[in-house]
């Protein structure tokens, strides 16, 4: 099936490796250009090499005004123009208790899960108006419908990332679609790296490895009895970019195994 995105020009977050780099590569399978941002340099300088010459980057936090706009000054002139396609991936999270999470903890996890998305689509969307067929598609989490006490500062800052989503879809309507998915768990390196969310779901369950995994699925309820892949959060991702999804908006699918039927 074509998707209708040949020849557009995409700008994701958080590109260096999981959902965002997943999301790239399968916007330049599919025939896009695509600008590709993240803080951590060297995975994004592999992403781009591994491009083809489909895929330029730019290293910014995206956690700071400065970043934001470092980024967007180069995406409204991508390719010439502004950019077709934004999507917000970039993100955090830490498996802790309330208890732990610190007034700094806070205001870090609001900056990059939250106001990244803000800032950037301030910056941007206006002159996007100007691409026929824009859109905007945020990584949200289930946890903005399903909050969990080991992700309580993620919990809510997704849950307004969720609803500035609504809002955007109805203020840049009908010039650009905003949607979001909801990606439940998801194997990217945020899980299998030294110390990662593995390490700590082995510590909660008293199990190693795949038996972990196993005992989280059966603790979070997920129907489809495993956690999903970036590909198939990217595949979501990219139908809702595309002219494919040209009459959805405001929407939110989830990409969970089924652990929440209807996230808007």
């Amino acid at each position: 099936m074509d998707l209708g995105i040949t020849g557009r020009t995409a700008v994701v977050t958080g590109a260096s490796t999981g959902i965002g780099r997943a999301t790239a590569e399968l916007l330049v399978a599919e025939g896009a250009l695509v600008l590709a941002a993240d803080i951590a340099e060297q995975p994004l300088r592999e992403l781009e090499a591994a491009g083809g010459g489909a895929i330029e980057v730019v290293v910014a936090d995206l956690s700071t005004l400065d970043g934001c706009r470092a980024l967007a000054d180069v995406a409204l002139d991508f390719r010439g123009h502004a950019p077709d396609i934004l999507v917000n991936n970039a993100g955090m999270g830490r498996i802790r208790s309330l208890e732990e999470v610190t007034d700094e903890d806070w205001h870090a996890t609001f900056e990059l899960n939250f106001f990244a998305t803000q800032r950037l689509t301030s910056l941007m969307l206006p002159s996007m108006r100007a691409r026929e067929g824009a859109a905007v598609v945020n990584v949200v989490s289930d946890l903005a419908q399903q909050p969990e006490p080991t992700f309580p500062d993620s919990s809510p800052s997704k849950a307004a990332l969720a609803n500035l989503t609504r809002l955007l879809a109805k203020e840049y309507a009908p010039d650009i679609r905003v949607n979001a998915v909801h990606p439940g768990p998801i194997w990217t390196p945020l899980w299998s790296r030294p110390g990662g969310f593995l390490e700590t779901i082995e510590g909660i369950y008293g199990k190693k490895g795949d038996d972990a995994v196993q005992a989280l699925v059966q603790d979070r309820g997920i129907p489809l009895q495993r956690m999903g892949t970036p590909e198939e959060v990217a595949s979501a991702i990219v139908f809702l970019a595309s002219a494919r999804a040209s009459f959805i908006t405001g929407s939110g699918p989830g990409v969970n195994g089924g652990t929440i039927a209807t996230m808007f």
